[in-house]
């Protein structure tokens, strides 16, 4: 074999050998590092753990554990007021108190020459006085009509209403105790309203929304607060059929005028609630009742300038 080719061959297998010394050294090295990392993981699980079984000293009291407190959401009707207070002009603000309790209204005055009379616009439970169902609508366009519109928050729908119990009859009985209960807290605040409403020309009507309807019909057929000229129904229905079969009797036999209105795509029980009342009028043939269903497009929404034509045209039937 020539010199040179013997010369290549040793220079080959030095450096292959010393390329096997230094791969098995790297080797070595990782594993020696990644049996010291386990453990030290091992001497500081037994640190933990040594740690933990640690008991007291005799009279050495244990830390105690800090509670977590988690904070009760803020109420919904306290949340409608703080709205309106920050978003709303102060001079459409008034607060008034129905005995102990205060309640927040908005007042608009009318801005024709001849004024109509006052509007009171009553929302539905866990609706704000601002509703834009229909009624913030009508807070804003009835001044323009030349009348005055007293929009009240209302008070937040009972807790235990309706009842979830299992008997019918102790459905019956709680629900019977909770209305009679709301009933006493809104016919205080009607009773400040009508009195502030006094302070303006002309009659006064109510426009109310959903339960509120029923709600104040039976307060005004007991003579527990004074009726208006004129009652305005929105999508009124209660929550159980035997209550809006008492509504739709209790209806018919009142002496005020009363436009019924309500949607096409409304409530469920808003639809078969005004079937009743509809058939209990026509049965004690009431008169000056007028009942109407606006074509919205959508749910629970009424079309603005349709709502205040229908309203418009019907008290102009009955001579304002």
């Amino acid at each position: 074999m020539p010199r040179h080719c013997l010369l290549i061959v040793i220079f080959f297998v030095f450096s292959l050998v010393n390329s096997s010394v230094a791969f098995s050294q790297t080797q070595q090295e990782q594993q020696q590092k990644t049996l010291t990392e386990n453990d030290k993981d091992k001497d500081k699980d037994k640190a933990n753990e040594a740690a933990s079984d640690v008991k007291p000293k005799a009279g050495q009291k244990t830390p105690a554990k800090k509670a977590i407190e988690i904070q009760a959401p803020i109420a919904l009707e306290q949340q409608y007021k703080d709205d309106i207070n920050h978003y709303l002009q102060k001079d459409e603000i008034n607060p008034l108190l129905a005995g102990p309790d205060d309640f927040i209204t908005l007042i608009k005055e009318g801005y024709t020459a001849n004024s109509k009379g006052v509007a009171i616009l009553l929302a539905d439970w866990q609706q704000t006085a601002t509703s834009p169902k229909g009624l913030n609508y009508l807070r804003k366009a009835l001044p323009d009509q030349g009348w005055t519109t007293i929009s009240i928050q209302p008070p937040s729908k009972p807790e235990n209403y309706p009842s979830i119990a299992l008997n019918v009859e102790e459905q019956q009985k709680e629900n019977l105790a909770t209305i009679t209960a709301y009933q006493l807290k809104l016919s205080a605040i009607m009773k400040t309203v009508m009195e502030k409403a006094q302070e303006y020309p002309g009659i006064f009507i109510v426009i109310v929304e959903g339960s509120h309807g029923a709600i104040l019909t039976d307060l005004y057929q007991r003579e527990k607060n004074t009726p208006p000229n004129a009652l305005i129904l929105l999508s009124s229905y209660m929550y159980s059929n035997e209550a809006n079969q008492q509504y739709a009797s209790t209806l018919a036999q009142t002496n005020f005028p009363v436009l019924d209105l309500y949607l096409m795509r409304d409530h469920p029980l808003a639809l078969s609630s005004a079937k009743l009342r509809l058939s209990q009028a026509n049965k004690e043939m009431k008169a000056f009742y007028r009942q109407r269903k606006l074509t919205n497009l959508s749910s629970s929404y009424y079309p603005k300038e349709d709502l205040l034509l229908a309203i418009k045209g019907w008290l102009t039937s009955i001579g304002w």
